[in-house]
């Protein structure tokens, strides 16, 4: 038996309903997961982490203040991640890698953040010591530093790179150390681009899409313009 106008109409329509509802509560998921990011990179923990306890911490979700005395891999170059802006200005985060002095913990450090200079050809200067206490917050690597490849361009003795996607520090990727102090502007971290309220917005604009959608498929049925 052939189907309907209605029937068929119904089996278009209500898939869609459905997305719309759907995709709306994805959104409102990702404005509490981006509340929760925000929450944790304000506030942080009062406990300072030794060596000791850096490994179990990493484990563990949120963030950590940690002070720990520390050595920097000299023979691996400094990661300039590119496009991080400040005050409306473009420029860099600095990474680098650093181990616990006693050679428990191998850690992914951002330094803070420089301006970008004035030739593309070129990075900025950054002195970063080789043995210093590494004061700073455990942060998680969130989607904004892994969003495309990183694709690496040596420029001296230093690397520019326009995501984390291929950086590997051991095993201990999950997270990296927001360094305090050691360049004149801290970095931002991995504060999310897009904040909890667009997603709201986001969230409001399907819903009203589904009750539109429902509104015109009662209206259809009511004035019998779909036929038999």
């Amino acid at each position: 038996m052939w189907l309907t106008k209605k029937w068929w109409f119904l089996i278009v329509a209500l898939p869609i309903i459905g997305l719309c509802v759907k995709a709306g509560f994805w959104q409102l998921d990702r404005a509490h997961q981006k509340e929760d990011l925000i929450r944790a990179l304000a506030m942080g923990e009062s406990v300072v982490l030794t060596s000791s306890q850096m490994l179990n911490a990493m484990k563990i979700e949120g963030t950590h203040q940690v002070r720990l005395p520390v050595t920097r891999d000299i023979s691996s170059p400094l990661l300039f991640l590119d496009n991080r802006i400040q005050g409306g200005i473009a420029g860099y985060e600095v990474f680098t890698e650093v181990t616990t002095r006693d050679g428990a913990v191998r850690l992914l450090t951002n330094l803070g953040w420089v301006p970008g200079s004035p030739l593309r050809e070129e990075l900025p200067s950054v002195e970063a010591p080789e043995n210093f206490e590494l004061k700073g917050l455990w942060v998680p690597v969130t989607e904004s530093y892994l969003m495309v490849s990183s694709q690496p361009e040596n420029i001296g003795n230093s690397r520019r790179v326009q995501s984390l996607t291929d950086v590997k520090v051991g095993n201990n990727f999950s997270g990296m150390i927001l360094a305090d102090g050691l360049l004149p502007r801290n970095a931002v971290g991995p504060a999310p681009r897009l904040g909890p309220e667009t997603h709201y917005g986001y969230a409001v604009q399907w819903f009203l899409l589904a009750v539109v959608l429902i509104g015109m498929t009662f209206f259809f049925y009511r004035r019998g313009i779909l036929g038999g």
